[in-house]
């Protein structure tokens, strides 16, 4: 009798034990694999940006950790790795700029480029799961020799490295919801649904478009960016079509968005608020879009600083990806 309660007692202590062990393995597997899949912060995202850097400049895939099935635009189309930048790159400039994601494994980089010695401005998304990059989506906008704008384009304007303080912080949708809300500013020619800080800046394609002070600026250059919105000049861009927000520096406060400005080419002029009428011309007047990398730099709600590559395509092309 003693022993049966002996056996029965030791194997309770058994079965607890082998389960005390099944869970703990459980808990080890799964934080083995959560560091594997994507627990990659701020700087592990930057060093994932620079190995693809430094394996385009070199011209060899196999430098960066790129997943097997890794797909790859440039300019919305779908190329093989190893095609177009890909065989033509070869230096990378002073100019760089690097936004990361780690709540998707999304990184945005803006980067001044060398191809076989002619200037190109760079733009492109990157993804990364399971430490491996499975994504490679780019805007290439290839330059002039001597073009100024090189030297202006994706500067590490101090703004873009400022801390937020946690009190002057949104959260992930609402930097997402502000993004949007320029696109609707520009559609309905309105500066008032936008939330713009005083000292909101633009650049596009290295070039300021707001708050300019040299002589040679024209007055809608010379105005802010809500004042400028506020106008309706804008509105000759007829839809902004394939909006996508994919990487979200929450840290940093600051949205990458990729978005399609579609120009029908049929209209003619544009009333603005203050009466006077602007007169539609040159490319605008033809059926054209716009593939548009655009970053917004967010302080306590409202954009402060603009950096975006406006490159020339088809009109209506397809991004070359799907809706979130």
């Amino acid at each position: 009798m003693v022993i049966r309660t002996f056996i029965k007692a030791l194997a309770i202590v058994l079965v607890a034990w082998a389960v005390g062990m099944m869970l703990a393995a459980n808990r080890a597997q799964a934080q083995e694999y959560s560091q594997y899949k994507v627990q990659c912060g701020q700087a592990c995202l930057e060093g994932f940006a620079d190995l693809y850097l430094t394996a385009l400049v070199e011209r060899d895939p196999s430098l960066a950790p790129l997943a097997p099935d890794v797909r790859f635009t440039e300019n919305g189309s779908q190329l093989a790795i190893g095609d177009a930048l890909w065989a033509t790159a070869t230096g990378i400039g002073a100019n760089k700029l690097v936004f990361t994601d780690p709540a998707s494994g999304g990184i945005a980089i803006y980067a001044a480029i060398t191809e076989n010695g002619m200037p190109s401005m760079f733009a492109a998304r990157l993804k990364v799961e399971h430490r491996e990059i499975t994504e490679i989506e780019t805007s290439v906008l290839r330059r002039n020799d001597g073009d100024a704008a090189m030297a202006t384009f994706a500067q590490v304007r101090p703004i873009w490295r400022q801390t937020v303080p946690a009190g002057q912080r949104v959260g992930r949708q609402a930097l997402m919801d502000i993004a949007d809300s320029y696109f609707e500013g520009i559609t309905q020619g309105r500066g008032d649904i936008t939330p713009f800080d005083n000292q909101c800046v633009r650049f596009e394609n290295g070039g300021q478009m707001t708050g300019r002070t040299d002589s040679e600026a024209r007055e809608i250059q010379r105005m802010g960016c809500q004042a400028q919105f506020a106008t309706g000049i804008l509105k000759f861009v007829t839809t902004i079509s394939d909006r996508r927000y994919l990487v979200v520096d929450e840290e940093q406060q600051v949205v990458m968005a990729i978005v399609m400005f579609n120009h029908k080419g049929n209209v003619d002029t544009v009333k603005m608020s203050n009466g006077e009428t602007f007169t539609v011309s040159g490319p605008f007047r033809r059926p054209m879009s716009f593939l548009i990398f655009e970053a917004f730099k967010v302080v306590d709600g409202r954009i402060r600083q603009i950096e975006a590559t406006v490159a020339n395509v088809p009109y209506r092309m397809h991004p070359g990806w799907p809706a979130p």
